[in-house]
């Protein structure tokens, strides 16, 4: 008669898959019949990766096999029970692979084979297998900083063949997480360039290698940069008010090493839109207005070689083309048979002559002006009239651009022969 011998045996296992590593939870209690009569799993041998392991075994010809059962424990763990870890449902096996595994881990594995309901045989004999090292991290990275708004991010190419490509990390310095910020696909391939960053950040990176199965790497060390600073505001512009038709602007010299050049925004008004309005490299530059006494606002920027331009100041600064001279007062004039006398008074220090306009009324449609320019004196005779003839005079004041105020007040004047 066969005999049975039934024996208390720890058959369930949980696994907690994190971050590639398989832990044992505490097994469920459970009981198998053990019939010594089915044969014994023979091993042949075990090969083992860095997260697996695998297993061989001699084929069984016992028909009432109808599998295999698989039990494990980890050197590493507390309980040093073997728990049942899988069960392989053909008789016709004769390998497994053992997944998700701790890396440099030792392990002890037995095998059983499976018969009808739930005998089974006895275990076979143990065997010691550890997985192998995890793949170091890449040995070498470093990152290039003072480059605008990016940076550049190198490594020595990883010498394991098992890696195929990497995982560039960048840490967000406000909640102090690694995140990752690309891809790339290739062993060989060893550089990243990081766009769209802010101009004068630090910024701290790190790199992992990946496998064609999927592994990670520990993390390299990591690397610090600081993005290029903008170039510095522009400091003590200056403007003009005493040229004519023209503003003159001048500034100190952009400290920077790689100055390209300057650029000049203008306004018509100070809390206006400052438009772009010239690009120069010298620190002085002269606009020219149409108007007399003509207003503009500027700003001014220095832009480096790599076009990062500097902040525009928050100071206004106003220029104006040289006003007119002031108009001159208590004009006065009177008519007689020997002609016209015209005098005023000075009203501007800048003024160094004087202009009068004469305009004869011909008729009540027909008028002809003329400019008796260069008068020196505040007076001046006008002998050239006729009687019967209405005229109109004014008077403005020249400074020594040329500039002429605007007439006085006119005064007409006409005398009848009797």
């Amino acid at each position: 008669m066969r005999t049975s011998i039934r024996y208390a045996l720890s058959i369930s296992l949980a696994l907690n898959l994190f971050t590639g590593c398989t832990q044992l939870a505490k097994p469920k209690q459970e009981v198998a019949t053990i019939d010594p009569t089915l044969s014994v799993p023979s091993l042949n041998g075990s090969i083992s990766d860095i997260t697996a392991t695998a297993f061989e075994w001699k084929s069984i010809e016992d028909t009432r096999v109808s599998g295999y059962h698989v039990y494990r424990s980890a050197q590493s763990t507390e309980d040093q029970e073997l728990h049942r870890i899988a069960t392989i449902n053909s008789r016709f096996a004769t390998h497994f692979v053992d997944e998700h595994l701790v890396p440099n881990t030792q392990y002890q594995y037995r095998f059983s084979s499976k018969g009808n309901g739930d005998t089974e045989s006895n275990a076979s004999e143990t065997m010691s297998v550890t997985t192998l090292p995890m793949i170091a991290p890449v040995s070498f990275f470093q990152s290039v900083g003072n480059m605008p708004r990016s940076s550049k991010l190198l490594w020595r190419p990883h010498p394991n063949a098992k890696i195929n490509g990497y995982i560039i990390e960048r840490l967000n310095v406000n909640d102090q997480k690694w995140s990752e910020i690309a891809t790339i696909t290739g062993r060989l391939n060893a550089e990243y360039i990081d766009r769209d960053l802010k101009d004068g950040q630090i910024y701290y990176y790190r790199v992992r290698a990946t496998t064609f199965d999927k592994l990670i790497t520990e993390p390299s060390e990591t690397s610090k940069l600081v993005t290029k600073l903008l170039p510095p505001e522009i400091k003590n512009p200056t403007s003009t008010s005493n040229l004519p038709k023209a503003i003159a602007l001048s500034w100190e010299a952009s400290p920077i090493t790689d100055l390209d050049h300057y650029n000049i925004y203008r306004s018509s008004t100070s809390d206006g839109r400052y438009v772009y309005h010239v690009k120069l490299e010298a620190t002085k530059f002269t606009d020219t207005t149409k108007e007399d006494g003509e207003s503009f606002f500027y700003k001014i920027t220095a832009v480096d070689k790599d076009g990062l331009e500097s902040p525009m100041s928050p100071i206004v600064l106003q220029g104006s083309s040289l006003t007119k001279p002031n108009t001159p007062i208590s004009f006065d004039g009177k008519i007689g048979p020997n002609g016209v006398d015209l005098q005023w008074i000075n009203n501007d220090p800048r003024t160094v002559s004087y202009t009068v306009i004469k305009t004869t009324k011909k008729s009540w449609i027909d008028r002809v002006s003329v400019d008796i320019n260069s008068i020196a004196d505040t007076k001046f005779h006008d002998g050239d009239i006729q009687p019967n003839m209405e005229y109109i005079y004014e008077v403005l004041s020249v400074d020594k651009d040329g500039i002429r105020s605007l007439p006085a007040q006119g005064i007409a004047l006409h005398y009848e022969t009797k």
